[in-house]
């Protein structure tokens, strides 16, 4: 049956159907969420990333806990996380506003944090599961605009239509948790559901359901100062754009590395405790009562039989050495999805080789890092409209990239050349400098003038005055009249000033 109406929330409605893209990242983001944890937890899940061998089944299954101690399980996944974080950390994002909003720079959500600590909240869960839903949220008690993140995990569905010629969002379920006793000390938690939708006048409504139906008394209509807003103020960063549906988990395949990893070092562990502790044997003799059965500094071993033969038993190691080399492999391709700690790389990588690969990785976390400031943009400039204030005022300076760029001997050459022939305007080499990481990115192009007029010979050189009399866009040689040919000036106001500045 096909149904060409208006969709609504019926009496058969089931605020608990997800989404199909949900239900098909669910065992990826469970994935990632256990490799985060770390090791115990891993173990603590015993045969689900660890499959119990068939030789340590029935009597023998007390060999699996055993089997299990010796495993061990990489932290490389976390590592990779902090790895980004490092990547990013040191380029955070500053958020301009309208004055009304000031307040939201420093107090972005109800917990207190700002907007920078949200957005690297966003970083981490879109590096963990390849998305993260903010919502923006209306304090009834104060009148003030909130954030409020959630969960991968949290958003279970969604529905969007073509509202105003474009395609929005009218529909978004998240699940929450509320206090199920009023003890204090419980921790005792109940499950909801808060419907996000559009009434019937296209006005956005929140409504919350729990297994039992709505609450009736949980149905809002959140306005700001009386005024209601025509769409739902929910948003979405992901892993490379903003879409709603499921993307790419940036550490998932590190995650399956580390579970492989950790399989293999069960075997290698468990291979290398049979065969290679030494193991005696004896040859022409009973096992009787008047013979040992453990064998140690304080044992002696009396042996009746003349022809009784003892050794230790030698047992052939290639395989292991094969096992050890593919979890070498297996660490190599952990590199590969971004692990940098762990790099076991052997040599000099060329420094092509390394401005690509750093280009590369710079892509992946640069999509990331441009997802979340666009979630939070757009949060911005909806509180705007609702406010009824200028979004073009809402401005974030970020930066062009995230990695410095690699030194090239060959431009640093033509930097120089064209820095001591006066033919390279100041300004390309500043930016060429902060670009390559040779110069903080703090430094300012008047600071880097300043630095070039405290630099005496290259005062001396050029005849430059102080750095308040340098247009910046314009070239060295055509600085204050000047034409510089060979490295000398021919302006004698030039030559006057050098001559009062080395004084």
């Amino acid at each position: 049956m096909i149904y060409l109406g208006p969709q609504t929330i019926t009496g058969a409605s089931d605020s608990t159907t997800r989404h199909p893209e949900y239900q098909r990242s669910l065992h990826d983001w469970e994935t990632i969420r256990h490799a985060m944890r770390g090791e115990n937890y891993i173990k603590s899940k015993r045969e689900k990333y660890l499959p119990r061998p068939g030789g340590m089944a029935g009597e023998y299954s007390e060999a699996y806990d055993a089997y299990l101690e010796r495993a061990h399980y990489p932290q490389i996944a976390s590592y990779a996380l902090q790895g980004a974080l490092g990547v990013i950390i040191t380029k955070l994002p500053e958020f301009n506003v309208p004055a009304p909003m000031k307040y939201i720079i420093k107090e972005a959500t109800r917990e207190g944090q700002t907007l920078q600590q949200l957005f690297m909240d966003m970083v981490i869960e879109i590096l963990q599961t390849g998305k993260c839903p903010i919502v923006v949220d209306v304090e009834a008690s104060d009148n003030k605009f909130k954030f409020v993140r959630y969960s991968a995990e949290s958003f279970i569905n969604w529905k969007e239509e073509a509202v105003r010629s474009r395609k929005s969002l009218v529909m978004g379920v998240l699940k929450e948790a509320m206090p199920a006793s009023e003890d204090i000390f419980s921790h005792d938690v109940e499950e909801v559901r808060r419907v996000m939708i559009l009434d019937e006048q296209g006005y956005y409504t929140s409504r919350l359901f729990t297994d039992e139906g709505e609450i009736q008394d949980m149905y809002t209509k959140p306005a700001y100062f009386g005024r209601r807003i025509d769409e739902v103020p929910l948003f979405v960063a992901g892993s490379i754009n903003n879409s709603l549906d499921s993307q790419p988990i940036p550490l998932l395949s590190v995650a399956n590395c580390a579970v492989q990893i950790y399989r293999k070092e069960a075997d290698l562990a468990n291979s290398e405790y049979l065969s290679c502790n030494p193991t005696l044997c004896m040859v022409g003799v009973s096992n009787d009562d008047d013979l040992p059965n453990v064998v140690g500094s304080s044992v002696m071993i009396v042996l009746p039989d003349p022809q009784a033969r003892i050794f230790y038993t030698v047992t052939d190691t290639a395989a292991l050495t094969h096992v050890k080399d593919h979890i070498a492999d297996l660490y190599e391709e952990a590199i590969r999805h971004g692990v940098a700690i762990l790099d076991t790389r052997k040599g000099v990588e060329s420094a092509e080789a390394l401005r690509i690969r750093q280009a590369t990785q710079s892509a992946s976390i640069y999509s990331i890092y441009l997802s979340a400031l666009n979630a939070i943009r757009d949060g911005l400039q909806l509180m705007c409209k609702w406010g009824r204030w200028n979004p073009e005022e809402v401005q974030i300076d970020a930066p062009s990239a995230l990695t410095y760029g690699i030194p090239d001997a060959n431009v640093i050459r033509a930097v120089i050349e064209g820095m001591g022939g006066a033919t390279m305007p100041l300004a390309v080499i500043h930016r060429y400098l902060v670009g390559s990481g040779l110069l903080d990115q703090t430094v300012s192009l008047k600071e880097y003038l300043d630095m070039l007029v405290e630099d005496k010979g290259f005062v001396e050189k050029h005849g430059i005055g102080r750095s308040s009399a340098i247009d910046p866009n314009q070239p060295l040689d055509k600085q204050n009249g000047n034409t510089v040919k060979g490295g000398s000036t021919t302006s004698t106001e030039e030559k006057d000033k050098v001559g009062e500045y080395s004084a």
